[in-house]
């Protein structure tokens, strides 16, 4: 009870400091007149509540204790009433008793009952039974109870005031002093509904004079509020003004006091602030002049540093479009000098020809590299650099960059290794040409500036968050090292680690700057860690997403056992990691002796053996304990050489091996290699993937379809198909091209793009859909495609893109790709340049000319018969696309205009006539880059150049040129 009373206290006052919190949080935001009113009407309220509840609830208990002393008193002068009639048993007086008793004030019920509780006789309604507590003993014998509406009184009805005189004796007199006998019982109820109207209008009056007391007090405590408020806020008021800077206001205040000192002292500072506000304003006025005449100086500055950006940034746009331009200009005729280069290889030449051409073909590529590089940086300080955002498998292009500059590490006899860590997500969402950009920049720089010992690629996971992972690659290398002033020049264009003129690498200097690029693109940076003569490591991080939906991975292959025998750790971990991930069991072993006693073993005896070869200790004690101590145990062993050459391979498998592969390997390749070792299959290492995946007869040739709305074109593409011996159809239209693929057996389909109703795109959509036809290979043929376009065409579903025209060659090499069936081809014999009086042909020296037979007979591999009906259908159709074109151009029908200019451009590309196909190539790349501007220039040139071909071909005699070619 006291823990109760305690924390009832406890609570009571916590309520009371939160509410006297909260009050006082609330007063400050109060201004003074509220306050004085608060402080004048608080201390009445207080003392109104507390002595009024006081006085209340004093007054209801007088109240409820006078009633309850009326129903004792009652109760008291009841019993004796009744003691004669319950003595008697005579109900009819005890009836008339309890009738009289009801004529009481608050008198309820009478009820009188004998000493066994029997009822004798009740007046009123019956009493109710609800107590609200136990009945308590008052004034001896007196039972007093409490209900809701009623208060209750039982008294016993004693025989002591009755004396009958025939009953007295002297036995009775001497028992006087016993204990007065038990007769009955008397209960009396009496209502409190008077009572509790009394103490409603108790309360009504005192609520109502607390009331007007505090009404009272209101109104006093405003009217002295006011009089303490109206002063401060004259006072406020001026404060105020002078904040604002009227430093003329003053203080009006009536009386004496604080507060007329206030006054006083405010209105004096206000006449100080007043005298400096007019001091100062004289100062900023001759500061202002002084600054005006600054400022003036100084926007003539601004000006000419203005005009001075404005000529920077015309100066860096004018010189990114020269680079883009001449980059892009370049190309053009480097791209004939290769093809020219590639016809010439295929001629009969002198050993000493072949030589030049050799040495023609590694400029003209080191060349190509120069200009994709100016071209690369142009683009990335014209901002338009696009990072793409696809499917990639890391370890696939990481392997892809060693593989291809394997041949540059084994010349210099380095070794190249591969090391990615077990936790590295290979499944990604990114641009797998720019990465490939970047690390075949840096590995080829570290074996460039390599000369004995290794480089190595780390591939190592920084973290995986929110679907988007962070990856190191760390490109190591024991070359020459840079000092730190070496390194500062890395990163910037142009610039060499070693600029003198005896420096021993050469190379533009935009490799690095190309690949910092790069990596910024992709959320990452690259840095350079390196010392003079201990080599270097250059490091990139790249931020990119996961592939939520990844091509399916490499199959598992257990259950199988690989032994490796490998003494470097790097490529070990490599395989191991391999393995781990194909479900194999593999084992380490670090001698042959320890692999020996492997293979002995006739519980886990393992499926294949991989032993890692130097070329240097090919025929050495290594290749014969090989041959003798492990090949007699009947186990496939897989070597892994780094050495391009057939003749250590051929080495290898003499001594035993199963299979040779070149280190660095292809991990798809491999997989292959144990599939095919587990389940019991041969290895043949020459028929491609693809090949078996197409299901072709091996030897037969596949079956080829060619599609192209343009008939010059299909013709000559259908023509240069079977003359390399293959089964051809053409399909002039999207579905025809769908029908023949559902009616025919087609290994290869060679795709026009723009064709009218169904383009390339659609129908080969529509073959995915096929059953049993998905995995058919298309190739998209297409006369004018830009990078992007090109990219595009890959996602869109094409597996490869040929640029028109095609030759023989392209087509055997496309066809082998996709097939792995090689047609013969047949050197190009050299057509004698000859004059045929064309003098119109050449006739500026800058452009190219109308007509040349060379191009013609290129175009038709050879085939003068053929070659006369490529421009035959030109020419006869020209007349029809010129209209068609002026057409467009006059309807300002962009769209369709572009598919036109794109259809003759296509027919022009297999004709030699290399004004008109240079002028359609220009006016599509036109349309294509939107260049709206030189659009005008471009279409009246390229009309101009068809009008002078029609006038040319019908002056001379251009059949007759090509026949006689064959002759000579």
């Amino acid at each position: 009870m006291i823990a109760c009373t305690a924390i009832t206290q406890y609570s009571s006052f916590s309520i009371f400091d939160l509410q006297a919190g909260c009050l006082a949080s609330t007063m400050k935001t109060w201004n003074l007149q509220h306050r004085v009113l608060l402080m004048g009407l608080l201390p009445g309220l207080i003392v109104s509540l507390v002595l009024g509840s006081y006085f209340i609830s004093q007054r209801f208990r007088d109240l409820n204790d006078l009633l309850d002393q009326r129903a004792l008193a009652m109760a008291k002068q009841l019993a004796p009433v009744c003691e004669y009639g319950v003595t008697i048993g005579n109900v009819a007086i005890l009836q008339n008793i309890a009738n009289n008793m009801l004529e009481e004030p608050d008198v309820r019920s009478v009820s009188i009952y004998n000493q066994d509780m029997e009822l004798m006789a009740h007046a009123g309604p019956r009493m109710i039974s609800n107590q609200l507590s136990d009945s308590t003993l008052r004034r001896g014998q007196l039972h007093l109870m409490h209900t809701s509406e009623s208060v209750r009184v039982r008294t016993p009805v004693l025989a002591q005031n009755l004396v009958i005189s025939d009953q007295l004796s002297t036995q009775f007199f001497a028992e006087q002093a016993a204990e007065p006998k038990l007769l009955g019982w008397a209960e009396l109820e009496l209502s409190v509904s008077n009572t509790r109207l009394a103490r409603y209008q108790h309360a009504a009056s005192s609520l109502t004079m607390i009331l007007v007391t505090l009404i009272s007090c209101f109104f006093l405590a405003v009217r002295i509020s006011r009089q303490i408020s109206r002063p401060t806020i004259s006072i406020l008021q001026a404060i105020h003004a002078l904040e604002d800077g009227k430093y003329e206001a003053r203080v009006r205040v009536e009386g004496g006091g604080e507060l007329s000192e206030m006054a006083s002292g405010i209105n004096s500072l206000a006449a100080g602030l007043q005298q400096t506000s007019v001091e100062q304003q004289r100062s900023i006025e001759e500061a202002t002049r002084d600054m005006q005449e600054t400022m003036d100086d100084l926007e003539i500055r601004n000006r000419q540093l203005l005009l001075d950006q404005r000529e920077a940034q015309e100066a860096s746009r004018l010189k990114s479009e020269f680079l883009a331009n001449v980059s892009h200009e370049l190309r053009t005729p480097l791209t004939g000098i290769k093809g020219y280069v590639q016809l010439m290889e295929r001629t009969r030449l002198s050993e000493r020809q072949s030589d030049y051409i050799d040495t023609m073909r590694k400029s003209s590529d080191d060349l190509m590299r120069i200009i994709n590089d100016i071209l690369d940086l142009s683009k990335l300080e014209a901002g338009k650099l696009i990072i793409d955002h696809s499917a990639v498998n890391l370890r696939d292009v990481a392997e892809d960059v060693l593989i291809a500059l394997t041949p540059d590490a084994i010349n210099k006899q380095l070794a190249l290794s591969l090391k990615i860590d077990t936790d590295v997500p290979c499944q990604l969402q990114g641009d797998e040409l720019r990465l490939k950009q970047v690390l075949t920049n840096l590995v080829g720089n570290a074996i460039k500036f390599t000369e004995s010992g290794s480089v190595a690629v780390y591939i190592s996971l920084i973290n995986v968050r929110s679907n988007q992972a962070s990856i190191n690659v760390d490109v190591r290398d024991t070359g020459i090292g840079l000092s730190l002033e070496q390194q500062k020049r890395l990163f910037n264009a142009f610039s060499q680690a070693d600029a003198s003129t005896a420096r021993q690498f050469g190379g533009t200097g935009l490799g690095l700057i190309i690949s910092r690029a790069l990596v910024q693109a992709m959320h990452g940076d690259i840095r350079v860690e390196s010392h003079p003569g201990e080599g270097s490591v250059f490091s990139f991080h790249f931020s990119t997403d996961l592939d939520n939906n990844p091509p399916a991975a490499l199959a598992s292959l257990q259950p199988g056992h690989i032994a490796i025998l490998d003494g470097h750790p790097d490529s070990k971990h490599n395989l191991c990691t391999l393995l781990a991930e194909w479900q194999l069991v593999s084992t380490d072993c670090v001698s042959i002796k320890e692999l020996e006693q492997l293979l002995l073993s006739t519980t886990d005896r393992p499926n294949a053996v991989i032993i890692t070869v130097e070329s240097d200790y090919l025929g050495s004690s290594l290749c014969q304990q090989i041959s003798r101590q492990l090949v007699p145990y009947g186990v496939p062993i897989i070597t892994l050489v780094d050495s391009l050459s057939h003749d250590h391979l051929d080495q290898l498998r003499h001594y035993g091996a199963f299979a040779c592969m070149t280190r660095p390997f292809s991990s798809r390749k491999l997989h292959a290699l144990l599939s095919d070792l587990l389940n019991g299959e041969s290895v043949d290492d020459e028929p491609p993937a693809l090949l078996r995946q197409l299901h072709q007869t091996p030897g037969l040739p596949p079956h080829i379809l060619a599609v192209d709305d343009n008939d010059a074109n299909l013709r000559l593409v259908v023509t240069l198909l079977r003359d390399l011996g293959l089964p051809t159809y053409g399909a002039s239209s999207g579905q025809e091209a769908i029908n023949m693929i559902q009616q025919q057996h087609i290994d290869l389909v060679f795709m026009d793009i723009q064709m009218p109703g169904m383009n390339g795109l659609e129908a080969t959509k529509r073959i995915r859909t096929l059953p049993n036809k998905q995995g058919i290979p298309v190739v998209a043929l297409t006369a004018h495609a830009m990078a992007d376009e090109k990219q595009q065409l890959l996602k869109e579903g094409m597996n490869d893109y040929q640029t028109k025209p095609i030759s023989m060659d392209q087509l055997a090499q496309c066809i082998y790709r996709w097939t792995g069936f090689m047609p013969p081809t047949e050197p190009i014999q050299e057509t004698p340049e000859a004059d045929y009086g064309m003098d119109p042909v050449n006739e500026q020296k800058d452009q190219p000319g109308l007509f040349s037979l060379e191009l013609a007979l290129r175009c038709a591999s050879g085939k003068p018969a053929l070659a006369c009906d490529m421009m035959d259908m030109l020419l006869t159709s020209l007349p029809k696309e010129l209209n068609r074109i002026r057409e467009l151009w006059e309807e300002e029908n962009l769209v369709d205009l572009q598919a036109a200019v794109h259809r003759l451009h296509g027919a022009s590309r297999y004709c030699g006539i290399p004004a008109l196909r240079h002028d359609l190539e220009v006016l599509e790349t036109t349309l294509k880059s939107k260049q709206f501007a030189a659009l005008p220039d471009r279409v009246r040139c390229m009309v101009a150049t068809a009008e002078k071909l029609q006038q040319w071909s019908t002056h001379y005699d251009w059949r007759s040129a090509m026949t006689n070619s064959n002759q000579d």
